[in-house]
């Protein structure tokens, strides 16, 4: 995805002298002295050279706090950790998110939802924003970093705690289905409140103590047109797609550089894990499927239904193995037809909203205990469903934190088809055999550890480079890591030697 950036200027100045001094092999020489005691200049010197504003005394750039006796004719740049590296012409380039995309000015960034075909104009508070005839009818203006935020939705909830700002959340809407431990706290507390339903006057004044209010992007309440921002991270079709979106949401808050460094240690993690699995010969054949009873809503027809996202289709391939969907068609009116489809599935991920232990699942799906050595996802004990982390209410983090933690959810993935491909000891996340009776992980307020609500979540995968696999003295993650260290180590020993 490109994002653009807005040149400025560089200034010129004339060429500088060439200093040479003497060279001394005995003690410390004329230009080590030298050298040192300009080394110590230019660290004094640093702060005023990044950065005019702080010579100004404007306050911090890019940070959390507002820039004071603003000048746009400074040329000031005062957002210098940018999203991803610039490349040629000031165009930059994220990772993997198909859906967004930023540019850069010296006191504003334009974010844009591309799905929504929305901008959001993100002024750094204490400067001046920019003019909206500039942008098109309908953008938003906010000024950053915001420290009040509303959540409509319970994936916004993730991104933001990853980020560390659950001190910034203030509200948030379904607060029965937020399944993170700490969340449910501050609502104990008071901390954080649940949007108002049957009150429209406190509703309102919820709404009203907002920066900003993350939502679907669907629809937008009145009164909240100026600070509503639609997300669609659950539309970006891929596990890291969904992951990078980190990086969306640290833009509200001046966190862009925390954001990479979460975003590239996920990646990194992910496509670690994704190697250990596709190095097995094997490619077990994982259908996702579901089962919808019968009501007024689909006229009292059951049905059954094999998945053909592509975000789970990714998942699936990167865990190495082999995607189905069916073969002629995907949706089945009878479980004769249903079963016969899925005959030859290695693996089952029962997607199914009701019902969550095995005897609901054969039950839902048509069959009996004495079908196991009919279907091979029976003989092979390998049933699961995504509902393995959830709140006392059945909230379920796999609609939370799976978003965000696309690493953690690869290995749930891997640990379902190629267990061997991990330590014997990695626990399971969101997706649990409901064949070998593995339990619902209930959430509440108790497992709140990060009391600090400036503590971001941390990842809930294993880091793939340092496991061991049993029997083995690491990973071939590790052999790959420790070679590039040894190269690394042998090119920095020869450019010492060299130079």
């Amino acid at each position: 995805m490109a994002i653009q950036s807005f040149p400025i200027t560089p200034s010129t100045s004339g060429k500088s002298p060439r200093w040479t001094q003497p060279v001394s092999f005995y003690g410390q020489s004329v230009f080590s002295k030298y050298y040192a005691h300009s080394i110590c200049v230019f660290l004094l010197l640093v702060p005023f050279l990044i950065s005019p504003a702080a010579a100004q005394g404007q306050g911090a750039i890019g940070g959390q706090n507002c820039v004071t006796n603003y000048n746009a004719a400074d040329n000031v740049d005062y957002f210098p950790s940018k999203i991803s590296d610039p490349g040629s012409d000031q165009e930059r380039v994220v990772d993997n998110a198909a859906l967004f995309k930023v540019r850069y000015a010296n006191n504003y960034k334009v974010v844009t939802n591309t799905a929504g075909k929305k901008d959001y104009v993100l002024y750094q508070c204490g400067t001046t924003a920019p003019a909206a005839s500039e942008f098109a009818n309908g953008t938003i203006f906010i000024s950053v970093p915001v420290t009040a935020a509303a959540a409509l939705t319970t994936t916004s909830v993730a991104f933001i705690e990853m980020l560390g700002k659950r001190s910034a959340l203030k509200v948030v809407d379904t607060e029965g289905l937020v399944s993170s431990p700490c969340v449910q706290l501050g609502l104990e507390k008071g901390e954080i409140v649940g949007l108002e339903d049957a009150n429209k006057t406190l509703r309102a004044e919820q709404f009203k103590g907002a920066d900003v209010i993350f939502g679907d992007g669907f629809s937008v309440e009145n009164g909240t047109e100026s600070k509503t921002v639609g997300t669609s991270e659950v539309s970006d079709p891929g596990p890291l797609n969904r992951a990078e979106w980190l990086e969306f949401y640290s833009t509200f808050f001046n966190l862009e550089e925390s954001a990479q460094k979460l975003t590239g240690s996920i990646n990194n993690n992910y496509n670690c894990f994704k190697a250990a699995a596709n190095a097995k010969a094997t490619k077990p054949i994982v259908a996702w499927s579901s089962y919808v009873a019968p009501s007024s809503y689909n006229n009292n027809t059951a049905s059954w239904t094999l998945s053909g996202a592509d975000y789970k289709k990714i998942l699936t391939v990167d865990a190495g193995a082999a995607f189905y969907n069916g073969t002629d068609k995907n949706t089945f009116t009878t479980s004769a037809e249903f079963l016969a489809s899925i005959k030859d599935v290695d693996v089952i991920i029962d997607e199914t909203f009701a019902g969550s232990d095995l005897t609901a699942f054969l039950t839902s799906y048509g069959l009996t205990t004495a079908d196991t050595a009919n279907y091979k996802f029976l003989a092979n004990k390998a049933v699961f469903r995504e509902d393995g982390l959830v709140n006392p209410n059945d909230g379920r983090d796999w609609f939370s934190g799976a978003v965000a933690m696309g690493d953690a959810v690869l290995q749930d993935v891997i640990r379902a088809v190629h267990p061997d491909a991990l330590p014997k000891d990695v626990k399971y996340n969101w997706l649990r055999n409901i064949v070998n009776g593995e339990p619902k992980q209930v959430l509440t307020s108790s497992n709140c550890t990060a009391t600090d609500a400036s503590t971001p979540v941390p990842d809930r995968a294993i880091v793939c480079s340092t496991m061991k696999l049993d029997g083995s003295s690491g990973s071939a993650a590790n052999k790959a890591v420790a070679g590039s260290a040894l190269t690394a180590f042998v090119g920095l020993l020869a450019a010492a030697l060299l130079f």
